[in-house]
């Protein structure tokens, strides 16, 4: 199976804590992760997310990808102030993210990684979304250092 990998990090010049707080909060995602247009609880599609990623926790994220996309997520790892790994579960593109967060002298090293296996007809879109996922995910990392070094959330 092709896979397709990038990973970006950057430091943020806000302490660890904080940078976990926003981030852990899913309400938080479509603010810097911009691709995200919605996320609902999958249990309660009528409410929104809690205010905290849970640790086996599906909710639905209707992505702006190709055209708007709705897919189910899982919340397969969580490390308090160190990691946090989102799963997609439905869809013909099943990415898992993991975001992790570190102490730097200058704040916390914050590392966005993504993993998308390609299975199928999917795999005919490698060369277009190989050039894409590395420039998304740098630029979604830099969303969320603008973000909070400069609106003081």
């Amino acid at each position: 199976m092709a896979t397709i990998s990038a990973e970006s990090s950057t430091i943020i010049d806000r302490p660890l804590e904080d940078v976990w707080a926003f981030v852990s909060d899913p309400r938080n995602e479509p603010k810097w992760h911009t691709d995200i247009l919605e996320i609902k609880s999958a249990a309660d599609q009528a409410g929104g997310p809690g205010k905290d990623w849970v640790l086996g926790e599906r909710l639905l994220v209707t992505v702006q990808f190709m055209g708007p996309k709705q897919y189910e997520v899982e919340v397969t790892a969580k490390e308090a102030n160190q990691r946090l790994e989102i799963t997609t579960r439905t869809g013909p593109i099943k990415p898992v993210a993991t975001y992790l967060f570190e102490r730097s002298s200058e704040g916390t090293r914050f590392t966005r990684h993504v993993d998308i296996p390609l299975e199928g007809s999917v795999r005919l879109l490698q060369p277009l979304m190989r050039r894409n996922t590395q420039k998304r995910n740098a630029r979604f990392v830099q969303n969320l250092k603008r973000l909070l070094e400069g609106n003081g959330v």
